[in-house]
């Protein structure tokens, strides 16, 4: 079951991972491992092993997912990646940039900043949902 890789109160059901997500148990068991190689010797830590680290985990994900490792990069949340997409592209006036009725405020706010620049349209969908 896949309770079992959690830590979550078994009484609830939690819905919310977008914003502030449990990890699963292997995932908080990895963390400890790393801060405490950090911690044992900070320097080596992030000079020699931290970029290898990710360089490994980046390779493991482009496999994965079958694409190249070049085209992955890492963001710290889904707001920085969305905001990096969306100021890397280029819009134009009468240009449409769609969402639902659901997209997260902080995502919303870069839609309509590029929007604001660059003339394009922000086009709202209603999602439907079944609760």
């Amino acid at each position: 079951m896949i309770n079992e890789y959690w830590l979550l109160d078994r009484e609830i059901t939690f819905l919310n991972h977008g914003s502030f997500g449990a990890c699963p148990i292997p995932v908080l068991e990895a963390q400890t491992s790393f801060r405490e190689q950090l911690e044992r010797e900070p320097l080596r830590f992030l000079m020699r092993e931290f970029e290898p680290l990710l360089d490994n985990a980046r390779n493991q994900l482009a496999t994965f997912i079958g694409a190249g490792e070049e085209e992955l990069a890492f963001v710290p949340n889904a707001t920085t990646g969305v905001n990096a997409v969306l100021r890397s592209l280029y819009f134009s006036p009468g240009d449409e940039l769609l969402t639902t009725n659901q997209e997260y405020n902080a995502c919303r706010n870069t839609l309509d900043f590029i929007a604001e620049r660059t003339g394009a349209k922000v086009i709202v969908g209603i999602a439907r949902t079944n609760y």
